[in-house]
């Protein structure tokens, strides 16, 4: 039996470790610090794929195994809404949320040295989020770490999942920034089977 791999993830995400630790993986977290600022890139399916291939990258110099980083951003109205610097800035983001549409984007990186597989891609979400009130806003960026959330909100947050009204993507990569539609086939190929985990 061939010894496997060990996973890294090159995120201090929970959302992401949280989703790896339902799966059944077991991984060791290594936090890239990669600049996402030395990205220059307009589109934002290309910026996505080019800044987790970042933080993979830097994480792979120095470290062996099964490497696997992501990242999210979600553009609104033709806007990217990163992380909102202070409350008042996380209330305008949630005011242009309300009612649009929105695309969230979530950069995906996987690096498996030993049998030599190297991908970089984009999952694309849509969402159409509801009406949020006021008042609720208001009470949200009370209750919520906002300003640790690109665009105010957190779709692994279960009141979060109320504020949309419909969408079509990848739930995974929308909700925990990483596309298990492309991850699990990957380490699956490199021996690792997903198995229920209670987290």
């Amino acid at each position: 039996m061939r010894k496997k791999e060990k996973i890294i993830l090159a995120s201090g995400s929970k959302s992401r470790q949280k989703l790896l630790k339902s799966l059944g993986y077991h991984f060791t977290v290594v936090v890239s610090n990669f600049d996402e600022k030395k990205i220059n890139e307009v589109n934002p399916s290309v910026r996505a794929a080019k800044i987790a291939f970042g933080k993979g990258e830097a994480v792979a110099k120095n470290h062996q195994g099964i490497i696997i980083a992501g990242d999210t951003f979600t553009v609104c109205r033709e806007e990217v809404l990163e992380k909102p610097k202070n409350i008042n800035q996380a209330k305008e983001m949630l005011k242009k949320l309300s009612g649009s549409r929105a695309v969230g984007y979530t950069g995906f990186y996987f690096f498996d040295r030993k049998n030599k597989i190297k991908v970089s891609k984009t999952a694309i979400t849509e969402v159409t989020f509801r009406k949020i009130y006021e008042e609720e806003i208001e009470k949200y960026v009370k209750v919520f770490p906002v300003t640790t959330w690109a665009a105010a909100y957190a779709a692994s947050e279960l009141y979060v999942l109320g504020l949309v009204k419909n969408l079509c993507g990848s739930l995974s990569g929308w909700a925990y920034g990483l596309p298990t539609e492309f991850l699990i086939p990957l380490l699956e190929e490199a021996g690792y089977k997903p198995k229920p985990a209670n987290t």
